[in-house]
């Protein structure tokens, strides 16, 4: 855990130049960049890029503002949340010590996926989900249990231990959670309802990875550090490398299966390009992408 390897303010100054400098470097640039694109292709827009730039900031909802980095947002906010109650939850050792333990028990690891439903049916129908953080508090509060679960996994494996046990049951119930989410939807029936088992499907799908990963992932490979040392930047820089596909495919009047197909391929492809030829070799794109070398 990252608050035991440091002191409290060692953690936040890993987090800001971790979460938030790339946060920044993404609004300033790749985000308007992505967001030009949709502009021409979408609405209509008719101009250059410095023309359009200050638009970007002027309707952030309609350009999609901080788009993919809205994860690093939220994590950011979690990470400075975490540190009080970290405090509180040191003094109270003995009581969350018994917590995980009783968790990890039996079927017990089952259970907060009913508060992951309840806070679905009591909260999705009426906030479905921007990301925008403030107004967000369907996210925000389902997200920040999921980051107080792995909080508590990082403090004992035992759970790491009793997911993996429940690894059939949780994709029995990923799988058919998934299935009545859609019919529901498909058909317009009571949100509530359609809510509860997006919450049962969410929880049951990140257990079940989780598990899975822990097992065929949890080992030192060439191919997973190389994975590991690229993943970020890959987050960071595909949406851009993303618009530029779908921005030419588009225009081709291409099936949009095949558009799909295509701009997936071609995202992969062109960034690991540019992750041998231009993301490691200048400085500052290695310090927003955290690639170490």
């Amino acid at each position: 855990m990252a608050l035991k390897r440091r002191t409290e303010k060692e953690f936040i100054v890993d987090r800001v130049k971790r979460l938030l400098l790339p946060i920044l470097f993404v609004l300033l640039t790749i985000g308007p960049c992505s967001a030009y694109l949709l502009a021409v292709n979408h609405y209509g827009f008719i101009g250059n890029f410095l023309q359009f730039y200050p638009n970007f900031f002027i309707e952030p909802k309609k350009y999609l503002f901080w788009g993919h980095m809205w994860f690093c947002l939220y994590l950011l906010v979690y990470s400075f949340l975490i540190i009080p109650l970290h405090h509180l939850f040191e003094q109270r050792n003995n009581y969350i010590g018994k917590f995980i333990w009783f968790l990890s028990r039996g079927n017990h690891i089952l259970l907060p996926m009913f508060f992951i439903m309840l806070l679905e049916a009591l909260l999705r129908p009426y906030f479905p989900g921007y990301q925008s953080f403030w107004g967000d508090w369907a996210n925000v509060i389902v997200y920040f249990s999921f980051y107080l679960l792995g909080y508590s996994a990082g403090r004992d494996t035992c759970l790491i231990v009793a997911i993996h046990k429940k690894r059939i049951p949780f994709l029995a119930i990923a799988v058919l959670s998934t299935v009545i989410h859609i019919v529901f939807k498909r058909f317009y029936i009571q949100s509530h309802i359609s809510s509860i088992f997006w919450g049962s499907g969410a929880y049951s799908w990140v257990m079940f990875f989780l598990s899975l990963f822990r097992q065929h992932a949890n080992k030192d490979s060439k191919v997973l550090q190389y994975l590991s040392r690229s993943s970020f930047s890959l987050y960071v820089f595909h949406y851009l490398i993303l618009s530029l596909f779908n921005f030419i495919l588009l225009r081709t009047g291409l099936n949009h299966y095949i558009v799909w197909s295509l701009t997936t391929l071609g995202t992969y492809g062109f960034f690991f390009l540019l992750y041998k030829s231009v993301l490691k070799k200048f400085r500052v794109l290695r310090f927003v992408g955290g690639i170490k070398v």
